[in-house]
């Protein structure tokens, strides 16, 4: 008796430790409080459809594509789980097409995510610029985003920009910071937009 009453406690426990990882407390207007979950995103992994290959451009969007995701607000579906989901459903990366709406909702229920985030690098130009007295690098970069809301079955399609340039009147001016730049502005764009409709 006294070995069951102890499990008994023990899966009471877990259980209870479990909740209070997916879900907190909040307060409404009348000062009660009400228990909210977090809400559960899932990452389609990105592709690239531009030329630009350099390995600086897949670590910018590496670390900041799902960066924000990475805190107390969120629960992050595993990359793993994600993939699953994707190939369940039939989707292939390597055609370079965002998911349509069907896959992203497929995700979305295989996961049990109230969102779903998908993107594409369409656009990443960068050129270089000379005179007599200037050196100028200008990178110009076009995400294309698909936002799916389980919740309301609607997927919002959108568009993020991003522009920097570099310039120097002596020596040589490099490529990367100017596409880390733009990469970063219009992912932070991105990201805002996303926000907006969570």
């Amino acid at each position: 008796m006294k070995k069951i009453s102890i499990i008994a406690i023990l899966c009471l426990f877990v259980i209870s430790i479990s909740t209070t990882v997916f879900a907190e407390a909040a307060v409404d207007s009348n000062g009660e409080k009400v228990i909210t979950t977090k809400p559960i995103i899932a990452i389609i992994p990105y592709f690239n459809s531009t030329e630009e290959t350099k390995g600086y451009v897949q670590d910018v969007v590496n670390s900041k594509y799902s960066e924000q995701y990475f805190n107390k607000d969120f629960q992050l579906i595993s990359s793993v789980d994600v993939q699953k989901s994707l190939n369940n459903a039939g989707y292939n990366v390597s055609n370079k097409e965002l998911p349509d709406k069907d896959i992203l909702a497929s995700v979305a229920k295989e996961t049990n995510a109230n969102y779903v985030v998908a993107m594409e690098i369409s656009q990443l130009i960068t050129t270089r610029h000379l005179s007599f007295f200037q050196t100028k690098v200008v990178t110009k970069t076009k995400l294309r985003y698909k936002f799916y809301n389980a919740a309301k079955d609607k997927v919002v399609s959108f568009q993020a920009i991003g522009s920097s340039e570099n310039k120097t009147s002596f020596g040589d001016v490099g490529y990367k910071d100017p596409i880390t730049k733009a990469l970063n502005q219009a992912m932070d764009d991105a990201n805002e937009k996303i926000m907006s409709n969570i």
